[in-house]
């Protein structure tokens, strides 16, 4: 009795439970942006859900946009979410949404590349609202991405700018702290008159971030014309503040904020849109710069631009140039590299200016031997470097530009004198009394006249005539092993390429007899079934003929109408299917052209709507490949045709990134299904069969994906080898 009274209990509270299962609540929406803010990267990957309401504070040109309540911005990721699925709006709403719009939003949360965002499932539009103030910058929560999403006030001095995609990126330095602000062309159309001007802006912060999500630099989106306000408007260019070339960052009292400088000297080196050295007495500087004008070694050039300590070296970046006049190239002095690094590290532990200076950017000349030549991968690039040992040190010569040949003719172990100007890099020391200190000095040549072979490299060292020995010894052993071993590889590969060419022959063969037996049977059929068919129906009319007459009167003859529309739609039915069998794949048309005969004649009659798009070259693709991706295409859209009552069709044949390889997919709108259920052979249906084995005797793949109500996407896959098509 106990047993059953468990059963009888266990039986009572099981429903009880499911009931209180069912019934529990779900889980509450978060209702204010700042609760998506202070979720964790795993909190917010778990989807969420989210129902707010905000005010739109910027809008992108491809459905981006930032929402902003009380509480605080989030972006809304509507791109994403469309390609989910789960947005559901329509397209003409998406684009009416403009700034300022009240939405409300249905959706989940989302980790976001940065901060937690939210992908919507339906955009709901309130009205209009005012935009919520914009906080006024602060640098520490500013540079550190704590206001992502929210509209910000900022100011700085515009130091240059770059085409965005659809408007334009000016480069702002707040003094410090760089940053960037977006425009459309809309609300900027030209940022030249902005260079050095002081600049307030108001916008929605974003962020530049690398790929584990750390903030690189942060951004400001705006996209008002009104949200641009210039506070100090930009001086010509060269009237600002003229410097020594060797004294852009010195000592001063009062700071001079981040605003052009301009300096004058010599050329030593030109690389147009890229950058210029200057040389004045004892000072020398880089100077980087778009423009493309050609200046000659020793004009005489002025240039404004803004002080950049990226290679811990004053440097004159975003430049605007103007030649005053001709001159003489200074003369390069002659000094060696291991004096210039032992001069800059005395003044360090000194704590004083190097004397007589430093020697970046400097024209010197100094003695090495060639260790190797590098050279671009690619030909047309003319870049070469050279590895030169001076010791104790190892060094490099580049040349940026101009003909290299001189320089491919130098032996290693050469001794050369080099003319080039020195680039300094340096490190921080653990030294508490230093700060920096040069470890690398490279130049820079101005052409392969600025090297010069000292003493050529003797060839017939002991050194070389032992590897000479040693290579033939190696060289005659390796001929021995090579004729073994390419014996056993041509007899190898000539067993595989029989294999191949005979499966190959064998596929050949079957596609063609399979063309002829289908022609046959065409033949069979039209000449006997349907030429009988065809009699019966004249017998019926004949027959309704005779019905027709007086004496006939009064009898029946439903059947027989009956019986020749039924038999009209059995001939024209088989004439459809002789006219397929007889069809060969491709009749003298390209693949592009098939496939769209395919779903002209497939398409006839039906109310679904077929889009064919061949993107790829399909010049190389052999007739047998060709004929059974047409024979599969077709398979798939009379299936989908058949079985699915699609809206749309879609056929889509391109190359893919394997190389050599071919895809053609067919996808569809209608019911789908599950995959692993169809019904298959056993049940008399053969499509599938056909098509899989059709795809596997060409060594590709078949690939189905759907599901109820979701519709049907077919994927064929196959590589574009030819096949021997001279089999009759």
């Amino acid at each position: 009795m106990k047993p059953l009274r468990l059963c009888v209990c266990f039986a009572l509270i099981l429903p009880i439970v499911a009931a209180a299962a069912d019934a529990a609540p779900a889980a509450e929406p978060l209702v204010h942006i700042g609760e998506v803010r202070a979720l964790s990267r795993q909190e917010a990957a778990q989807g969420l859900p989210v129902r707010v309401r905000g005010v739109v504070t910027w809008r992108g040109f491809r459905d981006q946009m930032t929402v902003q309540d009380d509480t605080g911005g989030s972006w809304i990721l509507v791109t994403e979410a469309s390609q989910r699925r789960l947005l559901v709006i329509d397209g003409a709403v998406l684009k009416s949404i403009h700034v300022g719009h009240a939405l409300e939003i249905d959706g989940i949360t989302d980790a976001g590349a940065f901060a937690p965002s939210i992908l919507p499932k339906t955009l709901l539009i309130l009205g209009e609202r005012p935009l919520p103030p914009a906080r006024p910058m602060d640098p520490a929560r500013f540079f550190s991405g704590a206001e992502a999403g929210l509209r910000v006030e900022v100011r700085g001095v515009v130091q240059g700018y770059q085409r965005a995609e659809r408007g334009w990126t000016l480069h702002l330095d707040s003094n410090p702290g760089h940053f960037t602000v977006e425009f459309p062309d809309t609300a900027l159309p030209d940022p030249e008159p902005l260079v050095d001007a002081e600049v307030r802006v108001t916008g929605v912060a974003v962020t530049r971030v690398n790929t584990r999500g750390e903030i690189t630099m942060p951004r400001v989106y705006s996209s008002q014309p009104n949200e641009l306000v210039v506070e100090v408007p930009a001086t010509a260019p060269f009237t600002a503040p003229l410097l020594p070339l060797n004294r852009l960052l010195p000592f001063r009292p009062q700071p001079t904020g981040p605003h052009r400088l301009r300096v004058i000297g010599n050329v030593t080196f030109a690389l147009p849109g890229k950058f210029i050295y200057l040389q004045e007495g004892i000072g020398a500087v880089r100077v980087e710069t778009n423009s493309n004008q050609d200046f000659q070694i020793g004009d005489r050039v002025e240039a404004a631009g803004f002080v950049d300590m990226e290679r811990s070296i004053g440097t004159l970046t975003g430049a605007l140039l103007r030649k005053i006049s001709g001159g003489t190239a200074p003369s390069a002095v002659v000094v060696t590299p291991e004096a210039i690094i032992a001069l800059n590290n005395a003044a360090l532990k000194a704590g004083h200016m190097s004397e007589p200076h430093d020697y970046d950017g400097h024209l010197v000349r100094f003695r090495a031997n060639l260790t190797a030549l590098q050279s671009a991968t690619d030909a047309r690039q003319p870049w070469r470097r050279l590895l030169l040992d001076r010791g104790e040190m190892i060094l490099s010569a580049m040349l940026l530009d101009g003909d290299p040949k001189a320089l491919d003719a130098l032996l290693p172990g050469s001794e050369l004198e080099v003319t080039g100007i020195v680039q300094l890099e340096y490190a921080p020391v653990v030294d508490p009394r230093l700060s920096l200190r040069p470890t690398r000095l490279d130049v820079i040549l101005r052409s392969a006249a600025d090297v010069r072979v000292v003493r050529s490299p003797s060839w017939w060292t002991a050194r070389r005539l032992l590897a000479a020995v040693a290579t033939v010894a190696v060289a005659f052993g390796a001929a021995l092993i090579w004729a073994w071993q390419l014996r056993r590889q041509v007899r190898r590969k000539t067993e595989q390429l029989a294999v191949e060419m005979h499966a190959r022959r064998n596929a050949a063969i079957e596609f063609h007899v399979t063309l002829r037996e289908r022609n046959r049977l065409a033949a069979n059929l039209h000449d006997t079934l349907l030429q009988t068919l065809g009699g019966i129906g004249f017998q019926i009319g004949a027959g309704e003929a005779e019905a027709a007459l007086p004496d006939r009167a009064g009898k029946p003859i439903t059947h027989l109408a009956v019986a020749r529309r039924i038999l009209n739609h059995a001939v024209q039915e088989l004439r459809s299917s002789v006219w397929a069998l007889r069809s060969p794949p491709l009749q003298g048309k390209s693949f592009p052209e098939a496939l769209r005969a395919v779903v002209e004649r497939e398409g006839t009659g039906q109310t679904a709507r077929i889009e064919v798009r061949t993107e790829g070259d399909f010049t190389r693709v052999s007739d047998f490949v060709a004929g059974n991706l047409v024979f599969a295409a077709q398979e798939a859209l009379r299936n989908a045709l058949k079985h699915g009552a699609p809206q749309v069709i879609k056929l889509e044949a391109s190359t893919t990134e394997k190389p050599s390889w071919i895809s053609v997919v067919v996808s569809d709108d209608g019911a789908g299904f599950t995959p692993g259920q169809e019904a298959g052979a056993n049940q008399g249906h053969f499509g599938l069969v056909g098509m899989r084995e059709r795809i596997e005797r060409l060594d590709g793949g078949l690939h189905i994906d759907s599901a109820p109500g979701c519709g049907t996407t077919v994927r064929l896959e196959v590589p574009m080898r030819s096949y021997d098509e001279t089999v009759a």
